[in-house]
């Protein structure tokens, strides 16, 4: 991930973002918090699914999970989603 991406995603607490594992595997997911310290820099986060009218919902059994940053190859936020710009300057 750039580091333009892991500013976004510091900036995103309780917001939603699309992310992409260095395994390929992409999903939604609400952004908990991150933790950008060693020794194990990760983020927490719950997966969530987008429904058909647009609104997300917890995916599984909305439990929280941990991914280390390093496995986070690509952030991005997610067409029609409203972000706050002072919160997510790019």
């Amino acid at each position: 991930m750039t580091a333009q991406e892991l500013e976004i995603l510091k900036a995103s607490e309780d917001r939603i973002l699309a992310l992409e594992l260095v395994s390929g595997e992409q999903f939604f997911a609400e952004i908990v918090m991150v933790v950008d310290e060693p020794p194990t820099p990760d983020v927490f986060l719950l997966r969530v699914l987008r429904e058909p009218d647009g609104a997300f919902v917890e995916a599984g059994d909305g439990a929280k999970e941990s991914i280390l940053l390093a496995d986070i190859a690509r952030v991005a936020r997610i067409p029609g989603v409203e972000y706050f710009q002072a919160d997510l300057s790019d």
